[in-house]
C-alpha cells in the first residue's frame, strides 16, 4: 500500500502540465505581451484582470488576488484537495503517480478508512431501496408535500431508515460487515449485554458525501413530531463536521459557473433551492 508522493514527482506533474494549456480548458485566454489574459473564473468581472505567466508557470488575478501554480489552479477551479488535483493532472499528462510506502500504522488506518467508505456506500443503497419500496411511502409523501420530485431525491441520494430496531444492522451483516464495523461508522449504537441497534430508525435519510461524492455520514429527519427532529452521524475516521459541507460535491461546478456560493442552514434548504433552479448552494454541518 502506498502513501505520500515524493516532491520530485509533484514537480514532474507541474512540469508536464503547461499552465496556459490547463487554464485554457476553463478560461478563454488571449496573448498580452509576455502573459496571457482572460476574465477571472473566481470572481465576476467585465474587464480581464486574470493573468497567466507561461514562462514562470503561475497565474494571478489583480482583481481578487488569487494566484499560484497549475496545481493550485486545479484545486481552486474544481474545489479539489491537493491529492485529487495532483492525480487529475497526472492522468492528464499520462503519468502514474509513484508514492512512498506507508508505515504499518498508516496501512491499518487506510484499511479502516476504506472499510468505512464501503460500509457507508452499502448503507446508502439500503436506505435508497427502502425509500422506493412500500415501506417508504410516508417518506415519499413528505417529500411530495415539500415539493421535492423523486428525480431530485435520487440525485441527492435520499433514503429511508425503517422504523425497526435492527434492520440496517442485519442488512450490513449480510454484506459482510461486523457490528464493530457498524459501531465505528456511527450507524449503530451499543445497548445492554453487548447488543447493537440501529442509530437511525423511521427517518428520511440524507447522505453526507466527500468531494468525490462518496457517502461518509448521514443525517436523518423524523416524519412526525417526535424529537430530535434531526439526528446526525457522529464524527468518525472519515467524517469531520468542520471539514465538510453538505453536497459540495454536487455544487462545486455551479460555484465556478456562477462565480458565487450560497451557504444555508440545512439539508432541505439545499434541496429546496435546487428544485427552484438554484444549484450553487451548500449547507454547513
Amino acid at each position: 500500500m502506498s502513501g505520500p508522493i515524493p516532491e520530485q514527482v509533484i514537480a514532474e506533474v507541474r512540469e508536464r502540465n503547461d499552465i496556459v494549456s490547463v487554464v485554457s480548458e476553463y478560461v478563454q485566454l488571449r496573448k498580452a505581451g509576455k502573459n496571457w489574459k482572460g476574465l477571472c473564473p473566481f470572481h465576476s468581472e467585465k474587464t480581464p484582470s486574470f493573468n497567466v505567466n507561461q514562462e514562470e508557470q503561475f497565474y494571478y488575478c489583480f482583481g481578487c488576488g488569487v494566484g499560484g501554480n497549475v496545481i493550485n489552479f486545479v484545486m481552486a477551479i474544481e474545489n479539489l484537495p491537493f491529492p485529487e488535483a495532483l492525480e487529475r493532472l497526472a492522468e492528464r499528462a499520462g503519468m502514474t503517480l509513484i508514492r512512498k510506502p506507508l508505515s504499518p500504522r498508516e496501512v491499518r488506518q487506510r484499511s479502516q478508512r476504506d472499510r468505512l467508505l464501503q460500509l457507508h456506500y452499502a448503507a446508502q443503497k439500503f436506505f435508497s431501496h427502502n425509500l422506493m419500496g412500500n415501506a417508504g411511502a410516508s417518506a415519499r409523501n413528505y417529500l411530495s408535500r415539500r415539493g421535492i420530485q423523486m428525480e431530485t431525491a435520487q440525485r441527492f441520494g435520499l433514503g429511508f431508515a425503517l422504523p425497526e430496531w435492527t434492520t440496517l444492522l442485519a442488512y450490513l451483516e449480510q454484506q459482510g460487515f461486523s457490528p464493530a464495523d457498524c459501531l465505528a461508522a456511527g450507524l449503530v449504537l451499543e445497548g445492554r449485554n453487548e447488543r447493537y441497534y440501529d442509530r437511525f430508525r423511521g427517518r428520511l435519510m440524507f447522505p453526507v458525501c466527500n468531494g468525490r461524492g462518496q457517502p461518509i455520514a448521514f443525517g436523518g429527519r423524523v416524519l412526525d413530531a417526535s424529537q430530535p427532529k434531526y439526528l446526525n452521524s457522529p464524527e468518525t475516521l472519515i467524517f469531520s463536521k468542520g471539514n465538510n459541507l453538505y453536497r459540495l460535491d454536487l455544487a462545486r461546478t455551479a460555484f465556478r459557473e456562477r462565480g458565487s456560493a450560497i451557504v444555508v442552514e440545512g439539508y432541505m434548504d439545499v434541496i429546496g433551492l435546487y428544485e427552484a433552479g438554484i444549484d450553487n448552494a451548500v449547507a454547513s454541518l
